[in-house]
């Protein structure tokens, strides 16, 4: 099984991001303070279909579609990553893979 890396990842997160705030120049110290409710759903929606449609990659690097990616998000998870860079640590540690 082949996880997503953080760069990936972190791609990910910010291209969600950018569909509710323009981003700073060191978006990983930002937070989602400022984001309200509204906000934290469309980024959260966001964030949770991309990493839905990315491609399952293979150990040999392979893409397949036999699998996807799949995030156990909440709508209050933002409160549980301080800044953008915990959102983006916690997704390395908790993404998983479901098999079709």
């Amino acid at each position: 099984m082949a996880l997503l890396q953080r760069n990936q990842i972190r791609q990910t997160v910010l291209e969600s991001l950018e569909s509710v705030a323009d981003l700073p120049a060191n978006p990983e110290a930002s937070d989602f303070s400022a984001f309200n409710d509204f906000q934290k759903h469309v980024f959260l929606s966001n964030l949770k279909g991309k990493i839905n449609a990315l491609p399952y990659y293979m150990n040999s690097g392979a893409e397949s579609y036999l699998a996807y990616y799949d995030l156990s998000l909440t709508p209050d998870s933002t409160d549980d990553w301080p800044t953008v860079k915990d959102c983006i640590d916690w997704i390395v540690e908790n993404q998983r893979v479901v098999y079709l």
